[in-house]
């Protein structure tokens, strides 16, 4: 996708989440199929498959096998279809992320991994690293860029209970100061 295609996709998955969210599309509601999003919206139809894909990410949609993708509930907490073993990874792999994110090993902007760097450093398989990073971005520690990668996300997106529990713990909130900004000398490099 082009740039600006790219931002016109996810445009439409942002008001489609807000609709989500503020109620307008309740929960069970049938989401609009990928042709129904093509004639709306004028789109080829990879773009409304990857705006389901954006919103099943999101948590806010679920497939129903009576019926196929529906609204879901935003509040409530995913429920796992992986094994015990398999869900126990992703939650280890995510949060030695989120934590490496939190103590400044994984600046502010700087991709967290990719697919093969995981899968070495800690032994997962592919989907594990895939779903450990989605559950990274889940509760807002990282954003994903489509064909860039994920990166972790500026501290103001945090989950504000980390940097409560942090601070908490005794640890000094200066490692945050150093993220508010993003490195200008990177990009100008």
């Amino acid at each position: 996708m082009t740039a600006p295609a790219l931002r016109y996709v996810q445009r439409i998955v942002d008001e489609l989440a807000a609709r989500i969210i503020s109620g307008e599309l309740a929960q069970g509601v049938r989401v609009p199929s990928a042709a129904e999003l093509v004639d709306t919206y004028n789109l080829a139809s990879t773009q409304a498959l990857w705006i389901w894909r954006q919103l099943k990410r999101r948590r806010l949609i679920r497939l129903d096998p009576a019926v196929g993708l529906v609204v879901g509930n935003p509040g409530e907490e995913w429920t796992s279809f992986y094994s015990v073993r398999m869900e126990e990874r992703i939650i280890v792999v995510s949060d030695h992320l989120a934590a490496r994110i939190r103590d400044g090993e994984i600046a502010v902007h700087e991709r967290v991994g990719t697919q093969r760097e995981l899968r070495a450093r800690y032994l997962v398989s592919d989907e594990v690293a895939d779903v450990a990073k989605c559950r990274l971005e889940y509760q807002g520690w990282a954003y994903s860029i489509p064909y860039r990668g994920t990166f972790a996300a500026p501290c103001e997106d945090w989950p504000i209970h980390r940097l409560i529990s942090a601070n908490a713990s005794g640890r000094r909130g200066n490692h945050l100061a150093e993220h508010r900004r993003p490195d200008v000398s990177r990009v100008l490099a």
